[in-house]
């Protein structure tokens, strides 16, 4: 079986999970090829069997030609897109006949901030979609509710971690003088950073700590210029944007990820920092945590992410307590988010 499958090839890590997955079809004997849009037009062989096509980006709709004859000369049993790919593949896969047209959908409504007519349009698209993949229950409620896509064409499946760690965070706190809490992302409104540092500001004063931010994004001066308001200069570190390698090292370096986003479909970073043992203060808009059931995790590591009392709160249980070692929150990963599993649910979809 022949797929295309069109996103954006980089070196983020929802790309690396997209390679990762092609490379575990291609071994279930499924025959993938990769298309990206990018500024120079090449072929690149990325693994065994595994090559990217990496059409050159041009206009919208001189975009939406190419894809449309890339399509019509490869003629694939499937198509697979998300993203700004989604309209042209869904469009050029209409004309040319191709009946499987998957779309994996990835990004709440409120993320989004569309008009009516960016809804009503996109809504025709994926209409027009064979299947529909998405990330979280809580976002499956979104397509239909907002764009009034059927439920029967969509289907909720996972993410799992490229990362993994290398040793065990041994005694999580034991004997630390410091705390080193991290906070991964794009610095965002909706990512609300700034909910930190309020709660940093009121948790215990005999609790010693350190904010690692690394990421980048439109609200970075606004957070800096809070920081220095509050005088926290020699306490909260603005790392950047770390490359995949850097960000292990990252998790491993961590004693405390918090993410407090406002909503997120999925929640990429929360399955990294658990994957890599890493204790995790979450907030509950994560849909990631719709596929946990495990109570204790979610009473004791979730919270309120308009709340800083809620989140002052947790912390300071989270810090005296000291209940876990990363091996539950390793386990927590390794329980909910199997890979072989995911990979199963995906070749469903593609065989239905």
């Amino acid at each position: 079986m022949k797929i295309i499958f069109f996103y954006t090839y980089n070196q983020s890590f929802l790309s690396s999970f997209f390679k990762e997955l092609s490379i575990q079809l291609i071994e279930g004997e499924y025959d993938i090829k990769i298309v990206s849009l990018k500024e120079k037009s090449e072929l690149l062989e990325v693994a065994p069997g595994l090559s990217v096509q990496i059409l050159k980006k041009r206009s919208k709709w001189l975009n939406y030609i190419s894809i449309f004859k890339l399509l019509m000369s490869e003629k694939p049993d499937v198509v697979i897109s998300n993203f700004s790919y989604v309209n042209p593949a869904i469009l050029s896969g209409k004309l040319l006949g191709i009946k499987k047209n998957i779309v994996w959908f990835h990004t709440v409504t409120q993320a989004l901030n569309p008009s009516k007519n960016q809804v009503r349009i996109k809504s025709i698209f994926l209409k027009q979609a064979s299947e529909i993949i998405v990330n979280s229950e809580s976002l499956k409620g979104d397509l239909e509710h907002d764009y009034s896509i059927s439920k029967t064409k969509i289907f909720p499946i996972p993410f799992w971690s490229s990362l993994e760690a290398s040793h065990t965070k041994s005694e999580v706190f034991k004997k630390k003088s410091l705390i080193k809490i991290g906070c991964p992302g794009r610095i965002e409104e909706v990512k609300n950073q700034q909910l930190i540092i309020d709660s940093l500001v009121n948790v215990e004063e005999r609790i010693s700590w350190r904010l690692y931010i690394a990421g980048s994004g439109s609200n970075e001066e606004s957070l800096r210029l809070k920081v220095r308001q509050l005088n926290l200069e020699d306490k909260v570190d603005f790392l950047g944007v770390l490359s995949i390698d850097k960000m292990k090292e990252y998790y491993e370096e961590i004693d405390l990820i918090i993410l407090p986003s406002k909503f997120e479909a999925f929640g990429l970073v929360l399955i990294e920092a658990l994957s890599m043992g890493c204790p995790v203060l979450v907030s509950e808009s994560f849909g990631a945590l719709g596929y946990i059931k495990d109570g204790e995790f979610l009473n004791k590591y979730s919270f309120n992410p308009h709340s800083s009392v809620d989140l002052s709160a947790k912390l300071n249980n989270v810090i005296a307590n000291k209940e876990h070692s990363s091996d539950y929150f390793r386990n927590i990963y390794t329980t909910y988010f199997q890979k072989e599993k995911i990979i199963a649910k995906v070749e469903e979809v593609i065989n239905l």
